[in-house]
């Protein structure tokens, strides 16, 4: 093979083992990973977790918080002790050579799960998640979040002209930690079309389920600030790493690691998902977890398809752990009990707090000119009350008559803007305590690509504006024997922020009036400096 697969990537991340030079030497790593017989001895590294905390602005219980406000921290009304609300997404990631065996083993299992789709265009066309959709015949770019969303609402509108339109959206508790290990395996010997699974493949399998883990925390510097918090990483360790031995890692070597976890310096975990008092779960993190939750649940898609699309005339939709399903309301009920049980042949959970059932229908707007348009309306599971509330899909909220984007995507990227402007500014502060003489100034080039396009720069030969070329390095030894970062550009990542996305959701609901939810970002920039620059 001369040219370099898709799934041999440079990882650019610390962990464990070396960081591996792809680029120079990448045909030694396809022969090893390709050798089935290496691969059934290959020992897994443990992994990396870590949790990332996606804060949530909601409103409080009024059985148990003193307010029922939107907020994003609610006092407890017997204790008074603060809880925030957020999201934990635990993620576990593997080393840089794992990555690759992961990533040669999902290719493998993708193409034969992509032919058992195309089997069945229905099924084929119902399962979005991590999968590369083309746009087009012509246009061979995958469809993102946006195309999958917009597919939904137009068909609410294509059945919505005329009659009503039940929709109903369902959630899988805990997806990836829930897995169960026998079944997967069972979906892993059938798409290999064997009785037993290959020595290789069932070490790549045992490598998934019953996997090792360190916490990324135990690998900082274990001595704490005056709040109490852990100090970041040896940094100075780090460069000599990178200097002396041309690769980066949080070791010197494969000895070093086994002598810290000897004398526990550094803790070893195992799989902490359970259920029944059984192991369960696979990481969510690794290259191939994504491929074994559509193959996990490809029986459960293909009943669906069966008994309600072909038979019913629904329409179907899974995008990871997010479901919909688009019907008449006289369907609904039946439609329901069909997907809790079957979710419960799948040994998988739904979160019931999170099922919703919504009406489209269409109502008068303006009474005197008898105009009509499609509106949404959620019904109380309880009082079977409604209410018009927009439908949340995949980041957008749907009105029917309207598409938006949704308003706690746009917090976040507010929260952002004003975060980094509020580092900027303490940055220029300390620097002028250190500098009576420097500029008390936050220079907008530094923060511009958070709210307006990617950055711009003139080009010497030329008048035109060309878009700034994204920097990449690598480590190569110089003439006193010691590595450096050497930097090249590399053009294979297309620029992009939240602008770039609200653009394309222009383009592709073919609607401009996205571009309004942003219009304050110039605003909440500048107002964000004055407030922070100047503060005492």
């Amino acid at each position: 093979m001369n040219q370099r697969p898709n799934w041999i990537k440079q990882k650019g991340y610390l962990h464990l083992s070396p960081s591996l030079k792809i680029g120079e030497d990448w045909k030694r790593y396809y022969q090893n990973i390709t050798n089935r017989n290496y691969i059934a001895q290959y020992a897994f590294y443990p992994l990396i977790h870590t949790i990332l905390k996606d804060r949530k602005y909601k409103k409080g219980d009024p059985e148990k918080h003193k307010h029922n406000t939107r907020r994003h921290c609610h006092f407890h009304k017997e204790t008074n002790k603060p809880e925030k609300t957020h999201k934990l997404r635990p993620l576990h990631y593997a080393s840089h050579m794992d990555a690759l065996v992961y990533g040669y083993y999902k290719e493998i299992l993708n193409d034969l799960y992509e032919k058992k789709l195309k089997e069945n265009p229905l099924l084929d066309s119902s399962v979005n998640a991590y999968r590369k959709i083309a746009i087009s015949e012509e246009d061979k770019r995958g469809k993102s979040n946006i195309h999958f969303a917009k597919e939904v609402f137009d068909e609410i509108k294509k059945r919505g002209k005329n009659e009503e339109v039940c929709v109903l959206t369902f959630d899988l508790k805990s997806f990836f930690p829930s897995l169960n290990h026998q079944f997967l395996k069972q979906k892993w010997k059938w798409l290999l079309d064997v009785d037993e699974l290959p020595k290789d493949h069932y070490n790549v399998f045992k490598a998934c389920t019953k996997f090792r883990y360190v916490l990324l925390d135990d690998l900082r510097i274990q001595r704490k600030n005056r709040k109490g918090r852990r100090l970041g990483f040896d940094e100075s360790k780090l460069a000599k790493i990178r200097k002396e031995k041309g690769f980066k890692c949080f070791f010197e070597s494969n000895e070093e690691l086994r002598k810290t976890i000897k004398e526990g310096k550094l803790k070893i975990y195992k799989n902490p998902f359970t259920r029944d008092k059984l192991s369960v779960g696979i990481p969510q993190g690794l290259p191939i977890s994504a491929l074994l939750a559509n193959v996990y649940l490809y029986d459960f898609d293909l009943n669906i398809v069966t008994e309600l699309v072909q038979e019913l005339g629904v329409y179907y939709k899974r995008y990871s752990d997010d479901i919909v399903v688009i019907c008449k309301p006289n369907q609904s009920e039946y439609i329901e009990k069909y997907i809790y049980d079957l979710v419960e042949e799948s040994k998988v959970e739904i979160s019931k707090n999170k099922t919703e059932k919504f009406i489209f229908r269409n109502v008068f707007y303006s009474p005197k000119h008898e105009n009509k348009r499609l509106a949404c309306f959620k019904i109380d599971k309880i009082t079977k009350e409604e209410k018009e509330t927009p439908l949340l899909y995949l980041g957008f909220e749907f009105r029917g008559y309207k598409t938006v984007i949704k308003s706690a995507n746009l917090s976040r990227y507010y929260r952002k803007i004003i975060s980094i402007t509020k580092r900027r500014c303490k940055r220029a502060n300390a620097l002028l305590g250190k500098n009576p003489e420097a500029k008390k100034a936050v220079y907008i080039n530094q923060i511009k690509k958070l709210y307006n396009k990617p950055l711009k720069i003139n080009d010497s030969e030329s008048t035109e504006l060309k878009k700034q070329i994204r920097k990449r390095y690598s480590l190569v030894k110089n003439e006193r024997g010691f590595y450096e970062f050497s930097h090249y550009t590399s053009n294979n990542k297309k620029e992009s922020n939240y602008y770039s996305y609200v653009k394309r959701c222009c383009v592709i609901f073919e609607e401009e009036h996205f571009m309004n939810q942003i219009r304050k970002r110039k605003h909440i920039v500048f107002t964000a400096i004055n407030r922070h620059l100047n503060k005492k």
